[in-house]
């Protein structure tokens, strides 16, 4: 048996230690030009869509993504494959419902988030939107291979 765990939260709660004094932009520019209702909202929708456009050459342009750090740790967005038992196993699963497993040679794909800690590298599936999952099951069922 298997249990789910993990922990999600918002873009907004991410900036709840973000120093927004440090903002050059003014919270009546913020409210009427981008309508969001404070700096906060503002910072998060903007990281939303840097998010959304880092998916989306993933997707399409089947590249790794690595995130700048300050602090040298290793960390990257990238696609991982599937294959044989597992894919099988997955499969049966519904993981990859929206995949043709005739089309994509057997195998199914998964975004993902790696980092380096302590003990080696670790993995973190990234759970994206319907239409960007979409667009991903549409060009695996295409023939486009990942790696």
């Amino acid at each position: 048996m298997y249990w789910k765990t993990g922990y999600c939260f918002t873009a907004k709660e991410m900036f709840d230690t973000f120093n927004l004094k440090q903002l050059k932009i003014r919270r009546d520019t913020v409210t009427e030009k981008y309508g969001c209702n404070s700096k906060q909202t503002f910072c998060a929708q903007v990281l939303l869509y840097c998010l959304y456009l880092i998916l989306l050459d993933i997707i399409e342009k089947n590249v790794t993504f690595v995130l700048p750090t300050d602090s040298h740790v290793e960390s990257c967005i990238h696609v991982k494959q599937f294959s044989g038992e597992k894919f099988q196993r997955m499969y049966r699963g519904g993981k990859f419902a929206g995949i043709d497993f005739l089309a994509s040679n057997f195998l199914g794909y998964q975004i993902y988030f790696r980092y380096k800690a302590k003990e080696g590298f670790r993995e973190k599936p990234i759970y994206i939107s319907n239409n960007l999952k979409d667009i991903f099951y549409e060009n695996i069922n295409n023939g486009k291979p990942y790696y």
